[in-house]
């Protein structure tokens, strides 16, 4: 019996974070391809440095689109991995865990306005087609902390497919926040966050 228990364990350990470990690789990709942007615009700068800025930046806003296009690309393949390690989660049907905590810290909502490093750059073309636009995007961001605060099940619903997913992957990759404490215990919360982004130009 007490070596089925210790299988169990290890089984159970190994789904956990293998799903932790996906999050992580999330953050490495951001981390990768933040890299090679930067990097990049170092280099075009100089090899590009013979023409007027504004052919320049055509030239670096074009390019910087490729790899920002193959940067989405992987991160929706590893928010697809990601839930997939959720449902596998779901189906063992875990007892919820009991942690000890400190009813003074409050809740915090996560700060969804993350400034990148990578800045990018901005042509000629861009400005025109973005001229006079006052769109706005909106979706509702529903996901769950666990009692030992991690960030699990980010679902986004709105009107815009990529802002739903930009929404889900800037969660995932907080990774934790305070979980909610409720008599001196923590426990699992699912909560709501309305999120909006306006583009006046």
């Amino acid at each position: 019996m007490k070596s089925l228990f210790a299988l169990l364990f290890l089984f159970l350990s190994f789904v956990i974070n293998a799903q932790l470990k996906e999050v992580k690789q999330l953050k490495s990709i951001e981390k990768k391809y933040d890299s090679i942007l930067i990097s990049y615009q170092k280099k075009a700068k100089d090899s590009l440095s013979y023409l007027k800025k504004s052919d320049r930046n055509e030239i670096m806003a074009k390019e910087e689109g490729i790899i920002y296009q193959m940067k989405k690309e992987d991160e929706y393949a590893q928010l697809k991995k990601i839930k997939e390690e959720e449902q596998e989660l779901v189906k063992l049907n875990l007892p919820e865990k009991h942690i000890k905590c400190d009813e003074g810290a409050g809740i915090q909502m996560p700060d969804l306005l993350i400034k990148p490093k990578y800045k990018p750059t901005v042509s000629r073309t861009t400005k025109q087609t973005s001229k006079g636009d006052n769109s706005e995007l909106t979706t509702v961001v529903t996901f769950s902390v666990t009692a030992d605060g991690y960030i699990k099940k980010v679902n986004a619903v709105g009107n815009d497919d990529d802002f739903n997913k930009q929404s889900e992957l800037t969660l995932y990759k907080i990774e934790k926040m305070t979980p909610r404490c409720i008599g001196g215990i923590s426990r699992a919360t699912i909560y709501k966050l309305p999120v909006r982004m306006t583009f006046n130009n």
